[in-house]
């Protein structure tokens, strides 16, 4: 995995909580309540955005630090 791929999906991921972000406080802005099932599904979508960068900042010191050449 090269550094452009990997800054790639970092600026995917951001925009993937970007979208969300903004769809909560268009949320928040129409409606005085959330139901319980809009605040668990955005912040499983947030959890799972939050998990899958972080598995991306692991291969990416994986792939700064070993060379992917020898496998």
């Amino acid at each position: 995995m090269t550094s452009e791929e990997i800054m790639k999906l970092k600026e995917r991921i951001y925009s993937g909580l970007d979208m969300v972000m903004e769809r909560a406080e268009k949320i928040g802005r129409a409606k005085t309540e959330y139901s319980l099932e809009e605040l668990y599904m955005m912040t499983d979508i947030v959890k799972d955005s939050a998990e899958a960068f972080k598995d991306l900042a692991k291969a990416h010191k994986y792939f700064s630090e070993h060379s992917i050449e020898r496998y």
